[in-house]
C-alpha cells in the first residue's frame, strides 16, 4: 500500500508542475511603465546647475524602440525657467529600461528647496505607475562665524552680537549673548537643525541662576545667512517661557542695537513680557 500511495504523491507532483510551466508559457506581461522610484533628493549649488539622472522600467520587452512621454505635474513648484527635461524618454529594443536627465539651475530656487513632479505615459494602451517627485535642495555655503545682529524674543529689541567657532567641529558660541561674560553655545547638525544644550545664561534679582535651553525650531538657514535659536529660559523655580533669538549676518558690525546682551543687566525680572512666571508654564 506504500508503494502505491508514493507512486501518486509523484505523479500528483509531476502534474503541477507541468501546469506551472504552461501557464508561465501562456503569460502576457502588462503594458505597464514606472519610475524606478516614487521620490529622489539631490542638490543644487547656490547660482550653480546640476543634474539628476531618472530611470524608468517597463513590465514587457519588445523589438523595437518605445517611446514615452515625460510630463510635469501642476504640482511642481520649481519654476519653469529652473529646469530642463526632454519630453520624451526612449525604451531601447530588447530591453525594459530607459533613462533620461533632469537638469537644475539656481536661477530662482527657493532657499527652502523646490519639488518637482514629473509623469510617464505611453498612451492609452499603457498603464503608468505613481508620480516621481524630486526634492530639489538648494545648497548654499556658509560657515556662522562674524558679526550678527540679533532680532531677540527675549529683550524684544535688536543688538549685535559675535559668533566664533566652538571647540568642536560645527559647534558654534555666540559671545556675550544676554549678559556680559556669558556666552551662549550651540551646535548646527547635518539636516541644519541647531541643537543648544541647556546652559547658564543670566542671573535674575530674586530666583538666581537663568538657564536657556534648546526647543523645536532652532535652525540655520545657509542660503540667507540666518540662525534661529528658539530658546526655553528657565530658573530652579519654573520657566519664563520660550523665545526665539534670530540671528542674521552682517559684514560688519553697525552702529544700530545694543551690543551687551540687550538691556545690561542680564536678564530682565519679568521674563522680558511683563509676566512673571516661574511655575512652569510659557511666559
Amino acid at each position: 500500500m506504500k508503494k502505491y500511495l508514493i507512486v501518486f504523491i509523484t505523479a500528483i507532483s509531476l502534474s503541477f508542475f507541468v501546469g506551472c510551466e504552461d501557464a508561465d508559457d501562456d503569460f502576457n506581461p502588462p503594458n505597464y511603465v514606472t519610475f524606478a522610484a516614487n521620490s529622489m533628493n539631490f542638490g543644487v549649488n547656490q547660482n550653480s546647475s546640476g543634474s539628476v539622472e531618472v530611470t524608468i522600467f517597463t513590465a514587457n520587452t519588445t523589438g523595437s524602440d518605445r517611446t514615452f512621454t515625460i510630463n510635469v505635474e501642476e504640482s511642481s513648484t520649481l519654476n519653469a525657467d529652473s529646469y530642463d527635461i526632454p519630453g520624451t524618454v526612449v525604451v531601447p529594443a530588447n530591453s525594459n529600461e530607459g533613462t533620461f536627465t533632469v537638469n537644475v539651475t539656481d536661477n530662482s530656487l527657493d532657499d527652502a528647496g523646490d519639488v518637482l513632479v514629473l509623469t510617464v505615459g505611453g498612451g492609452d494602451e499603457f498603464y503608468s505607475g505613481a508620480p516621481l517627485t524630486l526634492n530639489i535642495a538648494k545648497i548654499c555655503e556658509f560657515e556662522p562665524v562674524g558679526i550678527f545682529i540679533n532680532n531677540s524674543g527675549w529683550y524684544e529689541q535688536e543688538y549685535n552680537v559675535e559668533l566664533v567657532a566652538g571647540a568642536t567641529e560645527n559647534q558654534y558660541v555666540v559671545k556675550d549673548m544676554f549678559a556680559a561674560g556669558t556666552d551662549i553655545t550651540f551646535t548646527v547638525n547635518p539636516d541644519y537643525t541647531i541643537t543648544v544644550p541647556k546652559q547658564n545664561a543670566w542671573m535674575h534679582s530674586s530666583y538666581g541662576q537663568a538657564s536657556v535651553t534648546g526647543r523645536p525650531g532652532s535652525a540655520l538657514s545657509p542660503c540667507t545667512g540666518e540662525a534661529t535659536l528658539v530658546l526655553q529660559h528657565t530658573v530652579s523655580a519654573g520657566s519664563f517661557g520660550t523665545y526665539p533669538e534670530v540671528l542674521s549676518f552682517v559684514s560688519a558690525a553697525t552702529d544700530g542695537g545694543d551690543t551687551d546682551g540687550g538691556d545690561g543687566d542680564g536678564g530682565d525680572a519679568d521674563g522680558g513680557d511683563g509676566d512673571d512666571d516661574t511655575d512652569g508654564s510659557e511666559g
